[in-house]
């Protein structure tokens, strides 16, 4: 009699998935995929600080982190896990944090970013999609800046079957996100958001030099008025009426 050889039953799709999220790796200070250059850091950091004044202004419930571990609870797992977007936004309380815990939180943010770099491109691309979607998170854009070349944005968001799926652009390349009620939006090296109406939110640097340039207008009129009224006392003193 031929005996045929015990053959493991495949995986489930649940399977498969917590088998993944128990293998992942946690985004530490030492992981090869964390380091990065000029143009992903200081397109993170200023997206995030626009969000945040954006958050201000408005009176709007945000707390906007940048390179924040977000710690999370998985099944059989003896320990939390830590994943680290390049930026996220959550509807909680702002305070100051040194990681962001999603059993005390409530929920896994709504929205997070990554700006890829050439070390990250996979991690981004393919494992933190999956885990995001497994996670909970409603919407996941990634950036990914170039200089020289056009910088790319694509995404992934929540659609009606439950599961990510691909976030279409519209006709200007803008990813229109229903969480933040914001487009986001590529400007050179940089990612931006844009509200409804059109307006841009800026950076720290292009608010700081919008600031020196109505400064530099308004000590321009300072000094035609004063040219002006200089020239008024000197036709007066000529005689002039």
């Amino acid at each position: 009699m031929v005996q045929t050889p015990w053959r493991q039953p495949p995986l489930t799709q649940e399977e498969a998935n917590d088998l993944f999220m128990l293998m992942l790796e946690d985004d530490t200070e030492d992981a090869p995929w964390m380091v990065m250059g000029d143009l992903q850091f200081w397109s993170a950091s200023s997206f995030a600080h626009s969000l945040r004044i954006y958050a201000h202004e408005r009176g709007l419930g945000w707390y906007v982190a940048s390179m924040l571990p977000i710690e999370y609870e998985w099944p059989n797992t003896a320990r939390k896990k830590k994943l680290a977007p390049d930026t996220f936004v959550a509807f909680v309380a702002e305070r100051a944090r040194t990681t962001f815990d999603v059993a005390a939180e409530g929920a896994f943010p709504p929205f997070v970013l990554e700006v890829v770099s050439p070390s990250s491109t996979t991690r981004d691309q393919q494992d933190k999609r999956l885990a995001y979607d497994l996670l909970g998170a409603r919407e996941y854009a990634l950036f990914t800046p170039r200089e020289g070349a056009s910088s790319t944005l694509e995404g992934y968001r929540r659609g009606a079957t439950g599961q990510f799926e691909p976030w279409p652009p519209d006709e200007q390349g803008r990813l229109w996100s229903e969480v933040l009620g914001l487009y986001l939006t590529v400007r050179g090296a940089l990612l931006q958001a844009e509200t409804a109406e059109g307006r841009l939110l800026l950076t720290p640097e292009q608010t700081e030099a919008a600031r020196r340039h109505a400064e530099e207008a308004r000590q321009r009129a300072e000094d035609e008025a004063e040219r002006l009224r200089r020239e008024l006392e000197r036709y007066r003193a000529q005689g002039g009426k």
